[in-house]
């Protein structure tokens, strides 16, 4: 049975365990890097600006959800030439697709046909392959002060150019992340990284910038039955740095 920690002592050990490598995993099978940049040409190194989208299905439709700020230096990328936008595999144009923008909250959903989503699940993929989070009650619950939520994405520095025209994305995640703040559209995790427990082979990155836009899970605990689960409940907008705050913005924000 699992039990809901209640220092950061408890929390640590929970996350150095099993249970700690799969609640790191668990965010990243909604997660897929959004990226653009000039199509690539042999012998011209690409530049490419990159994000994160959180894969979900509202109403049995599939939509990609990342920050609009992405979606802005997409646009100004646009003047440069001939600007292409991915969402993993899938190259899309995200302004013809895009079902609805808020430039103050930073959220910008695109609609995708099936045709697109099974293009970017990648069923082969890595962690058990990547699929779409049901999102099955509107709006998701209250996020407390002291709840734990489990988020992911790809931040820009651990991004290789394995080729002129074939780019790694190295990924990044937290099991349980405590929550420090709630405001009325977001809330706010405190990273504490002596409580950092690293399970996975890719370098520690010296910033998540690049995780924009990745999903965040509030980790849900019956009392009665004991049964733990995963709700999402927004997507990451913002961190700062000098204060290893983390910033998200709650999915209940959304107006369809």
């Amino acid at each position: 049975m699992w039990k809901k920690p209640k220092t950061l002592d408890e929390a640590k050990k929970l996350i150095a365990g099993p249970a700690g490598v799969e609640f790191e995993k668990y965010p990243l099978k909604f997660a897929v890097p959004a990226y653009f940049g000039i199509r690539p040409q042999p012998g011209e190194p690409a530049t490419v600006n990159s994000g994160t989208a959180s894969l979900l299905r509202i109403g049995g439709q599939p939509y990609a959800l990342t920050c609009s700020h992405v979606l802005e230096a997409y646009r100004e990328r646009s003047g440069e030439g001939t600007c292409i936008f991915q969402i993993g595999n899938c190259e899309l144009d995200p302004l013809t697709q895009l079902k609805v923008e808020d430039k103050k909250l930073d959220y910008a959903l695109i609609g995708l046909t099936e045709a697109q989503g099974k293009e970017i699940s990648m069923p082969d993929g890595p962690f058990d392959g990547k699929f779409f989070c049901e999102v099955s009650q509107w709006p998701p619950g209250d996020v407390m002060n002291g709840d734990f939520v489990a988020f992911g994405g790809f931040p820009g520095k651990l991004r290789q150019a394995i080729s002129f025209d074939k780019l790694s994305f190295g990924s990044f995640s937290s099991g349980a992340s405590r929550v420090a703040s709630v405001g009325e559209d977001y809330v706010v995790s405190q990273f504490e990284r002596e409580f950092w427990v690293k399970h996975g082979h890719e370098a520690e990155p010296e910033t998540i910038r690049g995780m924009s836009g990745g999903p965040v899970f509030a980790i849900r605990h019956n009392v009665e039955s004991g049964i733990m689960t995963y709700e999402f409940i927004g997507h990451i907008y913002q961190f700062s740095e000098d204060f290893e705050l983390l910033y998200v913005r709650l999915v209940r924000t959304l107006t369809l």
